[in-house]
């Protein structure tokens, strides 16, 4: 059921949440600080309904760098989070009145604890802000409800605040300042600190500004040191990048396809740095035996050309390989079922041949002799 993103949906989802005594909410993979922030504020605003609801986070692999502050609040706040490494780290495997799926676009993205999703949830409520979403390995019988605009909501954050706005006059006023503060650190991540917004974006920001969010606390939380690891997988990206010329609308459209072991989202944005209109990034899963993908765009080109790449270019793959994916017109991710790294690159080409007005071009150096 996808709903129009009006106080009605809001008072939909927490009648979902009212009468519940047991809760799991769930991230996508490696969570982000939209993801965390989102998750912290919805245990919270559980718990505001039911005292007494036994309600835990769990996070599929952990969480990203820019998230760990986010984590340490959120813990001293009281918050139960799981970090599920394997299977065997749910510790409870009994069903649940309710799971809720926070800032996920696909079913894939939930990796570990997919199995569990299927097993022991009642009824599912997804709280996601992208354009591009795939849930149909959900058994359809499961009640299941989904807020989510694009063009109403820059971040699934801002979502997560209009319910913590509703039970508000039930929590304590420094908790409810903590949780819009780190609320206001999901939107600012997600937003790449405004670049990207949507409609209600900061008429949202504003309101969270007005419980007590502390913006330069919000910016501090989000600050990272870029480790030697991840300068190491930058260098990587680069040196193993192919770089190719296509030509869309009749406009030069510059393609890049590199594959990293980690920090996939650092090799995206590093490439486009450099002067590349849309990126792709591969990455062999030991685990999953398949291929991650991840995409980035120019959001002025993406927007000028009015293409999305996930229809255009991911969409295609997945029809080939199988596997699912989601996100947003330019950017946004997959999880590929094939592991055949060469195999995807070749293609990836064929693909960007089909939407190409002219033959792609790889743009090759010549070496002096």
């Amino acid at each position: 059921m996808q709903l129009s993103n009006s106080l009605q949906d809001i008072e939909l989802a927490i009648s979902m949440l009212q009468s519940i005594q047991k809760a799991v909410i769930v991230t996508h993979v490696n969570a982000d600080p939209d993801a965390l922030s989102s998750a912290c504020a919805l245990s919270k605003v559980i718990q505001s309904l039911n005292t007494f609801a036994n309600t835990k986070i769990l996070l599929p692999e952990g969480m990203n760098q820019e998230s760990k502050r986010i984590y340490e609040l959120c813990k001293e706040l009281g918050i139960q989070i799981v970090i599920v490494k394997k299977y065997s780290d749910i510790e409870e495997k009994e069903p649940n009145d309710i799971c809720v799926i926070v800032d996920t676009a696909s079913f894939e993205q939930l990796r570990l604890v997919k199995d569990y999703v299927k097993q022991n949830c009642k009824s599912i409520l997804i709280l996601d802000h992208h354009q591009f979403r795939d849930f149909k390995e959900l058994d359809t019988a499961l009640k299941i409800v989904c807020i989510s605009s694009e063009i109403d909501y820059s971040s699934t954050s801002e979502i997560a605040f209009m319910l913590l706005d509703r039970v508000s006059n039930r929590i304590d006023s420094e908790i409810l300042r903590k949780l819009a503060t780190i609320l206001l650190a999901g939107v600012l991540s997600d937003t790449k600190r405004f670049q990207r917004i949507a409609k209600n974006t900061f008429y949202i920001v504003a309101n969270m500004i007005k419980y007590g969010a502390d913006y330069e606390n919000a910016l501090h939380m989000l600050t990272v040191e870029k480790s030697p690891t991840s300068r190491i997988a930058r260098i990587k990206c680069v040196l193993r990048h192919r770089g190719f010329k296509i030509r869309i609308k009749g406009r030069e459209i510059y393609v890049a396809i590199s594959n990293v072991g980690a920090f996939e989202s650092d090799c995206a944005t590093f490439l486009i740095a450099l002067g590349y209109d849309v990126v792709f990034v591969l990455t062999e899963d030991d685990k999953l035996k398949a291929i991650r993908l991840i995409y980035r765009g120019k959001e002025d080109i993406i927007t000028q050309l009015n293409i999305d790449i996930f229809t255009e270019f991911v969409r295609k793959l997945i029809d080939v390989y199988g596997g699912g994916g989601g996100g947003h017109k330019a950017a946004g991710g997959a999880i590929l079922r094939i592991y055949d790294l060469r195999n995807v690159v070749t293609q990836l080409i064929k693909v960007m041949n089909s939407v190409s007005e002219v033959s792609v071009m790889e743009i090759m150096e010549e070496k002096p002799s």
